[in-house]
């Protein structure tokens, strides 16, 4: 169905194309008014052939969609609940804003919070996070409906030879290696990972014995 659509718009495309090309060179090789005035009497027949015969195409493509739904409605509800499933999480796959957002969002939560009972963990993954924004080397791949933060080498702003060189450039092979966060549903979900208990120092509680005899004196 999507391969006979998208065949039928090239097929079309490629018509317009030759007829407009067509009725150009005969509008400029004519002189007389008359003749001038025919020749755009054909164009105007043309284009309203052209426009007529493509919607027709299309109503039939249309027909024939609705009658494949008909026929096979439990393959045309899969289809279409996988579109609205694309289009539902494209527009709801996160911008680099948010991220950069998420990220201050949370360092005002860490400021809130006495440093004796800060989470060290988390404390170093936004430090990580806020020194990488400083050098610039912060980067977002999207895919449409999911988005990656990676690390770049160097600032874009960099001309040095390693940073434009395209054999020094980060590998594909080594990517995964380089991403620090997975966006999708609105949601960063590694740094809201790292910041769920950003108010418990865990280090607090190495010592502490829970033995009967220590928690009886």
């Amino acid at each position: 169905m999507a391969v006979r659509i998208s065949h039928l718009f090239r097929n079309r495309f490629k018509q317009f194309f030759k007829t407009y090309s067509t009725n150009s060179a005969e509008i400029s090789k004519a002189k007389d008014p008359e003749v001038t005035e025919q020749v755009k009497e054909r164009l105007l027949d043309r284009w309203a052939k052209y426009w007529k015969n493509l919607f027709i195409d299309y109503r039939d493509v249309a027909k024939d969609v609705a009658q494949g739904c008909k026929d096979r409605p439990i393959r045309a509800s899969i289809y279409f609940s996988l579109l609205g499933s694309v289009y539902y999480f494209s527009r709801h796959n996160p911008s680099p804003d948010s991220y950069r957002n998420m990220l201050i969002e949370e360092s005002n939560k860490m400021m809130m919070v006495g440093e004796p009972i800060r989470n060290r963990q988390s404390v170093r993954h936004l430090k990580s996070i806020e020194q990488c924004f400083n050098e610039g080397i912060i980067r977002r791949l999207s895919l449409g409906i999911v988005s990656f933060i990676w690390l770049d080498n160097y600032d874009k702003e960099c001309a040095h030879y390693k940073a434009t060189c395209s054999y020094l450039k980060p590998q594909y092979l080594g990517f995964h290696h380089r991403i620090v966060d997975i966006g999708f549903m609105d949601k960063w979900w590694l740094l809201e990972d790292k910041m769920t208990d950003f108010d418990i120092n865990e280090e607090e509680f190495k010592n502490f014995s829970t033995s009967p005899d220590k928690i009886g004196s």
